[in-house]
């Protein structure tokens, strides 16, 4: 059990607009029904406050937390963010920041540690703590809690589910591809730019490769759209969900591939319901690497591997036995529940803060 943490957070910071979810405990949910979704999770489960409280008294606290995430601060009050890191200065307490997002913001602030659910392994970042993407618990959510294992059937082609945004119209190809281009001129020198292409691309290249086999099954529920949100889902939320679970469940693979940024929901989901995620590696910083090992319950292909993807997936599935193939999905299962659920969050975020050196053990 990680040590308790006591952040700073001087109350008159608090502003109109979605705070950090360190901050739901004392200051609520900030979702309404309009990301019904959102709503959902975070009434359901919070960051347990056994292990960590808030104080207006900073001779109190351990580290100076700003309450916002780090990209709200810079599309609406940088004087304040600038407040929180003077704040933090003066007193000669580390600052602990919520950096986690689509789009993750260099930071410049000696004695910072920032969560990230992305970045990539050949880019260092002083202080870098990676979580997982903050999801629902979907077994217990759609599913009541029920853990159904799927047995492997040796005498079929393993089945590979995907259900989620994987098509650009020819528009939105050559506006990203515009805008991607210093980054691919990078990767001619150095492939491992190569990574940095948005993430429907790596999806759609998975997709045809594997619609392409005739040693795996893809179960493809693919969409033009995130679905995740009322703003950009094409259909009902719920109906959306519900395809996406039950394509997972029906799958004895879930294909997890990179989002905008170099991370996705779908390996903390696929988990949830006890499946075996196929990662692509994009260079990618997982979760909890110093503790976890991801090919317990995992099945990672390197990106220069893709055009193998296929074949990899076949191979692993005629070796694998089928107690292994079942511990993986049950490992799975008990990953998310002990390591990426939000309630489980707090234990491992000490753990690392204790590790780099930003507060003491007890």
């Amino acid at each position: 059990m990680a040590s308790h943490l006591t952040l700073y957070v001087n109350p008159a910071w608090r502003r109109v607009g979605i705070h950090s979810p360190f901050m739901n405990p004392w200051w609520g949910n900030p979702y309404d029904g309009a990301v019904s979704f959102a709503k959902q999770m975070f009434d359901t489960y919070t960051f347990d406050t056994s292990l960590y409280g808030i104080t207006d008294i900073i001779e109190k606290a351990d580290m100076v937390l700003p309450p916002y995430k780090h990209q709200w601060f810079l599309r609406h009050d940088m004087p304040l963010w600038h407040e929180c890191v003077e704040t933090a200065v003066k007193a000669g307490k580390p600052l602990l920041v919520d950096g986690a997002g689509d789009v993750e913001f260099p930071l410049n602030v000696p004695n910072t540690y920032v969560l990230r659910i992305g970045g990539y392994r050949f880019i260092d970042e002083p202080g870098r703590i990676i979580i997982p993407t903050l999801v629902d618990d979907l077994l217990e959510r759609c599913e009541k809690g029920e853990l159904k294992i799927r047995q492997k059937q040796s005498t079929k082609n393993p089945v590979v589910g995907f259900a989620g945004w994987a098509e650009l119209s020819l528009k939105q190809k050559i506006r990203t591809m515009l805008k991607e281009l210093p980054i691919r001129l990078r990767a001619i020198f150095d492939h491992r730019y190569k990574t940095m292409t948005k993430g429907i691309f790596w999806r759609a290249k998975s997709i045809h490769i594997l619609q392409g086999s005739s040693k795996v099954i893809l179960n493809l529920k693919s969409r033009q759209s995130f679905s995740g949100s009322t703003k950009t889902a094409h259909g009902d939320l719920e109906t959306l969900r519900r395809e996406f679970v039950d394509t997972i469940l029906e799958s004895d693979y879930g294909l997890e591939v990179r989002g905008d940024p170099n991370a996705s929901n779908r390996l903390f989901e696929v988990c949830a319901l006890g499946r075996i995620p196929v990662i692509i590696d994009t260079e990618r910083n997982l979760p909890w690497s110093d503790v976890l090992d991801y090919r317990e319950f995992c099945l990672i292909v390197d990106y220069r591997d893709i055009n193998r993807l296929a074949d990899i997936v076949a191979d692993f599935h005629t070796e694998v036995t089928p107690e292994r193939f079942e511990k993986m999905q049950r490992r799975a299962r008990e990953v998310f529940v002990q390591y990426y659920r939000m309630d489980s969050l707090m234990n491992h975020i000490i753990r690392v803060l204790r590790t780099q050196g930003a507060i003491k053990g007890s």
